[in-house]
């Protein structure tokens, strides 16, 4: 999808609408920070005996904030290892530790394989993300970390490695810029330009990338997603990117795929940088005897990192098959797809400039000869809006046709001109198979968005499949980023809803043999002036 031109759709609006019309009770822009988290690396769980492992930390100071809303975003890997005679289970907590005080568990989220002896699974490893967006009481220096906790580990040989571990956090000031209390400064806090973010909205292929893996052809990388970050007006600016997919394997007889996903940075005319790799893997014992059509899983991460050098940057994903064994079957024609590719990034600078308005600004360091042109774009005003789940549901049949609401989020953009929409949304969903290791289910997630006129439009769609061919059980995180940018100021519901499309089992068609639970909806929205 392509979302470079921000602006596009809004033209659609009233011709004379080129700044909102502000109501006096909607949500003025605020002051917002971007902090930058830290992994802690990674272990290996062999038994429930072990500790808690923490795998990645953020320290947010709202102390110059009033009530502060607080955004958290953690991405990590989660590997599984021999799980054919076993369980593994294991449980991701969030903390908030304030001033020194005694940690605040603020949620938990399951991660399971269990295949109760079946001996398919040889090694699985995959994406579990999730975000948390809440209200601090109090202004003060917090940190936020993430632990990791073996709940069982049973079965020979069986081992659970949680790594790249990754954080960031938002949080954003209660009071309005208009307040009262911000009179008090000669420059409102707002209007700061380290107070503003700027929002690129990437381009990413909806429909994917779509390659054949055939048993003796060995396939190239794909560049599959890229967004580009200008921090040319920001002084030693933090950079986050964020990028979500879906890979599905269609016809397949693989016994092993395993795909790299890489982040480059190219800045200027200089060579592409590697900020990091992530990889998909699943491993089936070669005594399976089980073929399916399609399955899909979710895959994302994040990347934060702090710069002192601001230039014009292009971030991309290159996608490079590690391995795509078919198996014996030489003849077989299986495919593997990245689709539902979306990809942001936001930056923001440490310190202030005084910008002119369509002068340009020469940085007080010129050492490094960076100038600040009108073509670039400079830090804008921003809101941020946490949204709320809705508990969770259990399908047993594709007979429950009606959509289930996972989590809701409104947010106002009536101050804001032409404004681009970013929703965060995560989610758990775990499949238990009641009689059948071949049943199967399909689950259709839509985020819809209703406007003034209360007509809901779908703006994005997504197919999942949870197959426990390789599992009796499983529990996953899905989770994705979308930029909205068809919106015209005004106040926008956002839902997720899910629903099953179909439920299946091997060979008896279209027995009922499984439950699909889906639940902890979590979403929020970060709203920018375009």
């Amino acid at each position: 999808m392509n979302y470079s031109d921000v602006n596009a759709e809004c033209m659609a609006c009233k011709p004379d609408i080129d700044f909102s019309k502000c109501k006096p009770k909607s949500p003025k822009p605020k002051k917002i920070q971007l902090e930058c988290g830290q992994g802690t690396g990674m272990t290996t769980f062999t038994s429930t005996e072990d500790d808690s492992f923490q795998l990645a930390h953020v320290t947010v100071n709202t102390s110059s904030l009033k009530k502060p809303e607080v955004l958290i975003k953690f991405s990590s890997l989660v590997r599984v290892n021999s799980t054919n005679t076993g369980v593994v289970r294991l449980q991701y907590e969030l903390f908030e530790a304030c001033d020194g005080r005694q940690p605040l568990s603020l949620g938990t989220w399951m991660f399971e394989k269990d295949t109760q002896g079946q001996g398919f699974v040889e090694s699985i490893q995959e994406s579990f993300n999730f975000i948390f967006c809440g209200n601090q009481t109090m202004s003060r220096c917090c940190d936020y970390f993430v632990t990791v906790t073996p709940i069982e580990i049973t079965g020979e040989d069986a081992s659970a490695t949680v790594s790249n571990g990754r954080m960031a956090a938002f949080a954003q000031d209660w009071w309005d810029d208009v307040n009262k209390r911000q009179k008090k400064d000669m420059k409102k806090p707002a209007d700061r330009e380290s107070n503003k973010l700027i929002l690129a909205c990437g381009q990413g292929s909806t429909g994917g990338q779509t390659l054949i893996a055939q048993f003796s052809s060995p396939q190239e990388p794909e560049d599959i997603a890229q967004v580009t970050v200008d921090t040319t007006c920001l002084k030693k600016p933090k950079v986050l990117i964020e990028f979500s997919s879906i890979i599905e394997m269609s016809n397949s007889v693989f016994t092993e795929i395993a795909l790299q996903f890489e982040l480059f940075k190219v800045c200027g005319n200089s060579e592409p940088v590697s900020c990091g790799i992530w990889t998909f893997e699943e491993t089936v014992g070669t005594e399976v005897d089980i073929t399916f059509v399609q399955v899909q899983n979710s895959f994302g991460f994040i990347y934060c990192e702090c710069s002192h050098i601001s230039d014009c940057c292009v971030y991309f994903v290159r996608v490079t098959p590690l391995q795509t064994d078919l198996g014996d079957d030489d003849g077989a024609l299986a495919t593997w797809e990245v689709c539902n590719v979306l990809m942001n990034g936001y930056a923001q600078g440490t310190e202030d400039y005084d910008f002119k308005s369509n002068e340009r600004k020469i940085y007080e360091d010129k050492s490094n000869g960076a100038v600040c042109k009108p073509v670039h774009p400079k830090p804008k005003k921003s809101l941020l809006a946490c949204g709320s789940g809705s508990g969770n549901t259990t399908f047993t049949s594709s007979s429950d046709d009606t959509p289930f609401q996972l989590a809701h989020v409104t947010v106002d953009t009536s101050c804001l001109c032409k404004p681009v929409v970013d929703i965060e949304f995560s989610s758990t969903v775990r499949f238990e198979a009641l009689e059948n290791i071949g049943s199967a289910a399909q689950l259709r997630y839509e985020l819809v968005r209703v406007c003034a006129d209360g007509t809901p439009v779908t703006i994005g769609l997504w197919i999942l499949d949870k197959l426990p061919i390789l599992n009796v059980a499983s529990i996953e995180t899905f989770s994705f980023n979308y930029c909205d940018c068809t919106t015209c100021p005004g106040c926008c519901d956002y839902f997720v809803t899910v629903m099953p499309i179909t439920f299946t089992s091997e060979g008896t068609l279209p027995d009922i043999n499984g439950t699909v639970t889906v639940g902890d909806g979590r979403i929020a929205a970060l709203a920018q002036e375009g």
